[in-house]
């Protein structure tokens, strides 16, 4: 069985202007450079060119280089933006504070992102994403779910939100607009419509889906605060195929491993949060 690396797998629809062309680098390069273009004797290579395209994958990176127009506009690109990099470095603008901290943003996410690969590569093979889909099918269908929400910032304000939406003659939608911090609660009043297991976070989106009808849900904490949601009605719908929702299934368990991940060095690491 192969076990092709799903990882770090994007697509960009089209290559990007000419004068404005840059590539993170995501590729692993090892052989010796050969220079393609000197600018104001500065070399470009093919190394620059191929981490230019570093977005691309393989296939998709080979299938340019091998076409020529292709290839010289890369190459133009690169040398436009080395004439605008030597202008800005004499103009100091690599000296100043903000170029300083654009590039320790950088280095925090590139170092984040290539921390990741190593440790969660191997675990992300087309195998892998088949086994997390035989395992979590529910979670693959066109099952839908009627929900409204109250978004507060902690968990004793959601607490105090249930007991709130389960006295009796209490109207939902009224605390949602009164209380929820989610910026569309004041024209929806909270009511979310019928969505789909793709749409939310997962952890929204389990809570959601595992609701009985007429129940209120929570506290369920995100990324975005802590919920309250009322499951309106159900749609049960059907099971899909793999091939269906392969990308689906991929980005499903890249952000669980990421997660659990994370969370085992958190356990490792002393943090601390300054209160305000």
């Amino acid at each position: 069985m192969r076990h092709r690396i799903i990882f770090g797998k994007t697509f960009r629809k089209q290559l990007l202007p000419a004068a404005v062309l840059v590539g993170l680098a995501t590729v692993s390069i090892s052989w010796s450079a050969t220079e393609l273009a000197k600018v104001n004797g500065r070399a470009i290579t093919d190394k620059d060119l191929t981490m230019a395209l570093g977005g691309l994958n393989e296939g998709q990176r080979q299938n340019l280089l091998k076409d020529s127009n292709s290839k010289r506009q890369v190459l133009n690109g690169l040398i436009d933006q080395e004439i605008l990099v030597q202008q800005a470095e004499k103009e100091k603008l690599d000296q100043d504070n903000e170029f300083k901290d654009a590039l320790a943003a950088f280095r925090r996410q590139y170092l984040s992102n290539r921390l990741l690969q190593n440790a969660l590569g191997d675990k992300l093979t087309e195998s892998a994403a088949k086994k997390y889909y035989a395992a979590h099918k529910e979670r693959f269908s066109t099952d839908q779910v009627h929900a409204q929400h109250i978004l507060v910032q902690t968990e004793d304000q959601a607490r105090d939100m249930i007991k709130k939406a389960n006295t009796a003659g209490t109207d939902f939608q009224e605390l949602a607009e009164k209380f929820s911090k989610d910026p569309s609660a004041k024209n929806n009043r909270g009511d979310l419509g019928f969505f789909g297991r793709d749409r939310m976070v997962p952890e929204f989106t389990e809570a959601a889906f595992a609701g009985a009808e007429n129940e209120i849900v929570g506290p369920v904490k995100t990324s975005y605060g802590y919920h309250v949601i009322k499951v309106i009605k159900k749609k049960k719908g059907k099971a899909l195929e793999f091939s269906e929702v392969e990308l689906n299934v991929q980005n499903q368990l890249r952000q669980e491993l990421t997660q659990n991940y994370i969370a085992k060095l958190r356990q490792q690491a002393k943090v601390q949060i300054s209160e305000k």
